[in-house]
């Protein structure tokens, strides 16, 4: 089974945890027997929250394949997998006004 999620949405940009959660539904719905594309199609943008929701939902998933995903959208599903980085000491801290 095939999900284009352009298609699905309507939109060529994926912003938020709801829109991955419905993802996520519509693939729980395909029998783990059965594989399952999601084509990221005319995506242009997808965010942080939506990358991090959907690669979390579906991490248990063996059924599911990306295709036509962009450079963007690839680099933002790494980064929304790694921690991030806070500063301990940050440069406003030691200032005087």
């Amino acid at each position: 089974m095939e999900l284009k999620l352009h298609d699905m949405f309507c939109t060529s940009t994926l912003r938020d945890r709801e829109t991955a959660l419905s993802v996520i539904k519509a693939v729980s719905r395909v029998p783990e027997t059965s594989a399952v594309v999601l084509d990221f199609s005319k995506i242009i943008f997808a965010s942080r929250s939506f990358c991090n929701e959907l690669l979390i939902g579906l991490k248990d998933k063996k059924n599911v394949n990306f295709n036509n995903i962009s450079e963007e959208v690839k680099n933002m599903m790494i980064a929304s997998l790694k921690k991030p980085y806070i500063c301990s000491n940050p440069p406003h801290k030691n200032r005087s006004y």
